[in-house]
This record gives C-alpha cells, structure tokens and sequence, in this order.
C-alpha cells in the first residue's frame, strides 16, 4: 500500500471500521454522521439476489469476454453501503460489472470511497457527488437502480440532527418522488428498480414509479416480529414492463 493510499484508508478521530460479516468486507463510519441500517442491508440482498438470476443479466454477468459491464446506480448512497454489500454478493466475471454511488454530501463521498480502498473495490465501485435530478449522468444508462430514500415527508416530523442524518431521514432537497423520476430517467429501457420504504410511503412510491414508466414487479413487506405491523417495504419494478404485481411472503426479521 503506497503512502497516499494508507493515508486516506487510516482511521480519524471519530471513525470505526465496521466489519460487514462477507467475505472480510469492511465499512468506515463516524460518530454522530449517518449511519447505515437494516434497511439498506435489506436492499442489497433483495436487489443482488434478483440481478444474479435476471436472465437478460446473467449471461453478461458470466461473460468470459466482457461486451459491455452491468451497470448498477445506487441513489442516495451515504457510506456506500448498498454498492459496497453488493459487491461481495453478486458474482461476475473481470470488467462484467460496474457500480455508481451518487450522493449529495462530499465528507460522505469520502467516507464512501476510502471504505472502497480499504475492501479493494477502487475497480468497481465509483462514487459521484452530487444531487441525483441534476446528476449529469447520461439517461438511459444503467441496467439496474437501488434508492433508499428519506422517508419522512416534506414539512413533517422533528427535524434536530446533523445536516447529512436529517437529509437522509427527511424531505428537506428533494421528495421521494422527484428522486425516484429522476432516478428512473437514468435506467435503461427494461431495467430494473430497486426500493426499501416505509409502509406509509407504500402508495405515493407506487404511484411515483408508474409515472415515471417503471411497473411494479414484486412487494414483500417487512416485519419486526410475526404479530406486528410492517416496518418497511420492498420493491422492485422493471422500466417498460408489463403489468401484474407479484406480493411475496413477509419477511419477518425477529423471532417472536
């Protein structure tokens, strides 16, 4: 490791590397920044489980000579998190895939890209800064999109934290909405749409995405434990799909 690279993947005051429990991947994180959660773990595995096995995917995963890479957005991406966990979970042959983190807060682009130079992931995955309804991305560009968006509507709830955990939480920039159509400009057509939200928001997401040309393919509600109420959702959609939404079995994430 040269001097600059040990650099940026040393520890500051404030920091922890979190170990991810895959493949010896690891996660920078500072107190009192945002933080991820269970949500976004969520996200990962739900969106790498169904790229791995998309037939149109598939094949251009385990390419043994690389015609053009999968290309995978993760909106709103924080620490890095989601593309980071789907590394280590989707297989694909050298040059078959690319991962794109955009997100609006340059300390947590940092934080993102050194926790990339410490997992090896300099090659696969790039972060950009900046607000993705102005990204300059080129549209139509990604085969897949995974969005863990704030959850808390404009003009509603207490909003008392750190800048970078209040946008992440609430409305402040953009609303859900204008993320997701703006989002979903960047999919290619046929692509596939990724989303962990709260019960609350399931409605006005749904809608969103269908305005936008993206249908709705599969919901699964999460649970805390068997006899409550979901915590979250998750949804995927395909850009110019057909109709007809799949409702999985719950997930229930505790044992009681």
């Amino acid at each position: 490791m040269d001097a600059d690279r040990e650099a940026l993947t040393e520890l500051r005051e404030g920091e922890q590397l979190d170990d991810l429990q895959l493949k010896g991947l690891k996660i920078i994180q500072k107190k009192g920044a945002f933080r991820y959660g269970t949500d976004a773990v969520l996200l990962a595995n739900f969106a790498a489980e169904r790229i791995s096995g998309d037939g149109r995917l598939r094949k251009r995963l385990a390419a043994k000579t690389p015609a053009r890479p999968v290309r995978i957005l993760d909106v709103g991406s924080g620490t890095g998190i989601v593309p980071i966990l789907m590394c280590g979970k989707i297989e694909a042959g050298p040059g078959n895939i690319e991962y794109t983190g955009i997100e609006l807060f340059e300390d947590m682009c940092e934080l993102s890209r050194r926790s990339i130079l410490i997992n090896g992931q300099e090659g696969l995955v790039d972060i950009v800064c900046g607000d993705v309804c102005d990204s300059g991305l080129a549209p139509s560009s990604f085969d897949a999109l995974t969005i863990n968006p704030p959850y808390v509507r404009r003009r509603s709830g207490i909003i008392s934290e750190g800048s970078e955990v209040a946008h992440a939480r609430h409305e402040i920039l953009r609303t859900q909405e204008e993320m997701m159509i703006s989002g979903a400009r960047l999919l290619k057509d046929l692509g596939l749409f990724f989303m962990v939200n709260r019960p609350d928001r399931l409605a006005d997401a749904l809608a969103a995405i269908r305005q936008c040309g993206v249908e709705p393919v599969e919901l699964r509600m999460v649970h805390a434990f068997v006899d409550a109420a979901p915590v979250m959702f998750l949804c995927s959609g395909r850009k110019g799909g057909g109709r007809g939404l799949k409702v999985l079995p719950p997930l229930i994430l505790g044992g009681r």
